[in-house]
């Protein structure tokens, strides 16, 4: 007797149109007939070096620029009080020595980005992404950094539509409208737009991300052959 996962591997998707906020395409899972369970919007997993993106902006934000340097070396944490020692480190264990800060987000640099986020300060890094629209509770401490905190995918896209729209948040909008058979408008949906950020922080953020798709770890998604802007992020094995 065994308990196995079927199907093995599960997936979301979620597209939203940043200017409008209307959901284009949501996919909750492989099957809605094998699970109702919609990994769209509830399930909350941790993103990985795809929140990343949300500490650089909070960084813009504090004085940092694309050339800002940060020195990329090993460093230790102490809890005394639990016992406990934290040794961050890079994929492959490396260490890179000096690294300009879009570089740094570029080819995902680990240690960089927890300095960062020691530097601007966990509360306001935390307090930055709630403005973003990330709403799920998240861990106070610098593993943050790494997206140790769960979330779900719709306040990922939701954060990262804010880049793409210059500095402004729209809310979500499931139905654009609701008609009677007669085709009378019996509800419409009016999103709620609001500024978050400032322009030129989300343009530069933009630009960072393009980044990472042309020089970075996003280098594969090139094949498609169009203006992209984009974040890696994997929680396994790191």
């Amino acid at each position: 007797l065994s308990i196995e996962q079927v199907p093995r591997v599960q997936a979301a998707l979620l597209c939203i149109e940043s200017e409008t906020g209307n959901v284009k395409v949501m996919m909750g899972g492989k099957d809605f007939r094998e699970s109702q369970f919609n990994r769209a919007i509830q399930s909350r997993r941790q993103p990985g070096s795809a929140f990343k993106p949300i500490i650089y902006s909070a960084a813009l934000d504090k004085g940092y620029t694309p050339a800002t340097m940060i020195i990329d070396s090993p460093i230790v944490y102490e809890d005394t009080e639990h016992d406990f020692t934290w040794k961050p480190r890079n994929y492959k264990e490396k260490f890179y020595g000096p690294t300009i800060f879009r570089d740094a987000l570029a080819k995902s640099r680990n240690v960089v980005t927890i300095k960062i986020l020691q530097d601007i300060g966990i509360d306001y890094a935390i307090d930055y992404a709630r403005k973003l629209g990330i709403t799920s509770n998240m861990n106070r401490d610098l593993s943050i950094a790494l997206g140790s905190s769960g979330i779900s995918l719709l306040e990922l896209v939701s954060a990262y539509s804010v880049f793409n729209n210059l500095g402004f948040l729209v809310e979500p909008v499931f139905i654009t409208r609701i008609l009677d058979r007669e085709g009378n408008v019996i509800e419409e949906g009016n999103p709620v737009r609001r500024k978050v950020i400032e322009q030129n922080t989300a343009y530069i953020m933009t630009s960072l991300l393009e980044g990472v798709v042309k020089h970075g770890t996003g280098r594969r998604v090139m094949a498609l052959k169009r203006p992209v802007a984009g974040k890696t992020g994997t929680t396994n094995n790191l």
